[in-house]
This record gives C-alpha cells, structure tokens and sequence, in this order.
C-alpha cells in the first residue's frame, strides 16, 4: 500500500508531518477515510479525533476542534484549530472540561450561546476521548 504525506497544522504550530498509510478525519457530514491516490477535495471539519497510521503500521490519534483538510497529489493538509496530542491531555482534566460542558449545555451556567456550548461540548467529548486512547 503507498503512503501519502499528511500534515496537521494550528494556528500556533505544525502538529505532525509525516508519511502515513491512511487517516480518517472528522468531516462535517461524518468520518472521511483517505488513502495514497484520493482525489482532490476541500473538507470542512469539525470537532473529532484524526486517526493515522504511520508508515510503520503504529495507529495515533489528533483531537482537533474543526478547521478544513485539503486533499492533492502533494499529499493532504489539515488546518486546525484547538488541536490537542495524546501526551497533551489527561483523563481527569478531559472529563473535568467535558462535565463543564455539559452542565453549560443544561444551563447550568451562562455566558455562551446553545451554539457555543455544543462546540465546546463536542470538543471537550473529543478531548476526553484522546485520553482514553493514549
């Protein structure tokens, strides 16, 4: 199988780059697979864990909070906002940020729209679950 080059970027950093044999990313209308050879494509993200396995067959996992992947022959690019690395985040602190998130969503607290609320909620959940598969 051919490896493509995928890279992650934040606003404030390059997250990975690197050789890959597939990723799935967390698309707007639902998880999106890509190996070596997809067509090209602009893909709005939202918030979810990116899964890639490197070219040594090692799976790992990115939390971002949304951004957009593009797809060319160069290989794919992520931009990312709020993107969080395994050896980032800790099990306590993820299901701390996500019982916050929840209590705003019940309103519990103010300060935030529904809207806002549910993309914190939706990346605090995919926080937490970065933790448990690290």
């Amino acid at each position: 199988m051919a490896n493509f080059t995928l890279s992650v970027v934040a606003p404030d950093r390059t997250v990975f780059e690197g050789e890959v044999k597939n990723a799935v990313v967390p698309a707007v209308l639902g998880y999106l697979g890509i190996w070596a050879g997809h067509e090209p494509s602009l893909v709005a993200l939202k918030a979810g864990l990116i899964q890639y396995t490197d070219s040594n067959g090692q799976d790992h996992w990115i939390s971002v909070g949304g951004g957009f992947l593009e797809t060319s022959g160069a290989g794919v690019i992520v931009l990312a906002q709020d993107v969080t690395l395994s050896g980032e985040v800790d099990l306590a602190s993820a299901e701390a940020t996500l019982e916050e998130a929840r209590r705003t969503l019940r309103g519990e607290s103010t300060g935030m729209t529904l809207q806002e609320a549910m993309a914190e909620y939706e990346k605090a959940l995919a926080r937490r679950e970065l933790a448990v598969r690290k």
